[in-house]
């Protein structure tokens, strides 16, 4: 609780989850809570049940964008990401784009280990936090997934 002047405000929880398996499921659950936007940054991408719920999301309506690091792997992964926003980068300094997140709403913030992968969910050891109602730090994820897209061309979109 907050109090303010001579009135009690209650302020809203910050709701966190750790996920350390089953960790698709989790992200896939979260997912379905968009209804405006989907910014996903990863450096690779080639897990084709995310990848069908964006498009699925997408196809509802919501603003769905995602970066990639560019290189072989993610051009040849066998998801066709050019159904929808997508740019490829490399770092600012040359090396990886290595980031892992995903901004829901500027709601939710996915954040972690986990690469968007077939790896990721059934050979690796990998970990995600789901954090809901912190809006300021979404809006620090939303910043940085705005700066990351500047750098990006949309060498994987037909749309942009």
């Amino acid at each position: 609780y907050k109090i303010s002047g001579l009135r009690v405000n209650k302020k809203e929880a910050i709701k966190s989850t750790a996920s350390f398996q089953k960790i698709q499921n989790d992200i896939l659950y979260t997912l379905d809570k968009a209804q405006i936007s989907i910014c996903v940054a990863v450096a690779w991408f080639t897990n084709k049940i995310l990848f069908n719920k964006l498009v699925e999301k997408a196809n509802h309506g919501v603003d769905v964008r995602i970066i990639i690091n560019n290189d072989g792997i993610n051009k040849k992964s066998g998801v066709e990401l050019s159904q929808l926003n997508v740019v490829a980068i490399r770092s600012e300094r040359n090396g990886l784009m290595h980031d892992k997140f995903c901004v829901i709403d500027n709601q939710i913030v996915i954040s972690g280990s986990y690469n968007w992968t077939n790896n990721a969910e059934y050979k690796n050891s990998e970990n995600i936090n789901i954090i809901e109602d912190d809006n300021k730090l979404a809006t620090k994820y939303s910043l940085e997934f705005n700066r990351l897209w500047g750098f990006g061309k949309p060498q994987m979109n037909s749309n942009n």
